[in-house]
């Protein structure tokens, strides 16, 4: 079993402070007794879902093969809403001031095309609310084109401005832990290396939202990028300390680190 540190700190949209919060609980997948139970499929089911040894530790993987892209997947799927294939899981009890994290290894091997993440669930009194989502693309521009030249890094969702490129270089063959947070007005969107140093964050509208009712781990099969496998690790839920929500409401993002082996 491999052992976490968890850091968790927020910053102050209108100034640069942080605060040290507690959580009521803090509940991560290391996968090293397989994938857990509670996935459904989301969208199309990814044509691989397991557990695999990955740099010397057991890894959750989530792999896309030729079988299962456009061209090859069968009617009623052979359009692009199914290009994304993913697992979820449902989450219960995670209100204003929580967060959902994962660790991704971004591949130097990935072709372009290749596009992988976590979504976060958003709900409110009315139903679901939101999709915030946080992805890793190689060689795709926001208009959907593919190829090289095109943009490679990570990216956010915004249903107002639709994705928004990050521009800092992201370098490859090394893992990236995405974290998204969701305050009283904010889903908030935070990524750190492996070192814990952060690496970007940016901050959208909650649309309203209350609590997470939900994450997905999503990978893109539209055709070019082949065959390619993701690799997840610390797939993290963290819920607040009774009294922390009003103060998260302040905030803009949420940073999470792992020590890693």
């Amino acid at each position: 079993m491999r052992h976490s540190t968890l850091i968790a700190s927020i910053s102050a949209i209108a100034a640069v402070s942080a605060v040290n919060i507690s959580f009521a609980t803090t509940t991560t997948n290391e996968f090293s007794s397989g994938v857990g139970s509670g996935w459904s499929v989301d969208r199309y089911a990814p044509q691989v879902f397991d557990t695999v040894s990955f740099g010397g530790s057991d890894r959750l993987r989530l792999g896309l093969r030729t079988s299962g892209n456009l061209a090859n997947r069968p009617s009623p799927y052979d359009i692009s809403f199914y290009n994304y294939q993913g697992m979820g899981q449902s989450i219960t009890g995670a209100p204003t001031g929580s967060s959902i994290s994962v660790d991704m290894y971004v591949d130097a091997s990935w072709q372009n095309g290749a596009r992988a993440g976590i979504w976060g669930v958003l709900s409110n009194s009315g139903g679901v609310s939101g999709y915030p989502i946080i992805e890793y693309t190689k060689g795709t521009n926001t208009d959907g084109s593919i190829g090289t030249g095109n943009f490679s890094g990570f990216r956010y969702w915004d249903d107002t401005n639709g994705w928004v490129e990050q521009s800092t270089s992201i370098a490859t063959n090394a893992w990236y832990r995405m974290t998204i947070g969701l305050t009283n007005s904010l889903a908030t969107y935070s990524i750190s290396d492996a070192a814990g140093v952060l690496v970007a964050n940016y901050a959208v509208s909650n649309l309203g939202s209350t609590s997470f009712s939900g994450l997905i781990l999503q990978g893109g099969n539209k055709g070019p990028a082949g065959d390619y496998d993701i690799m997840f690790d610390n797939l993290t839920v963290a819920v607040p300390a009774p009294g922390v929500a009003a103060l998260l409401g302040l905030a803009g993002a949420f940073g999470n680190r792992r020590r890693r082996n």
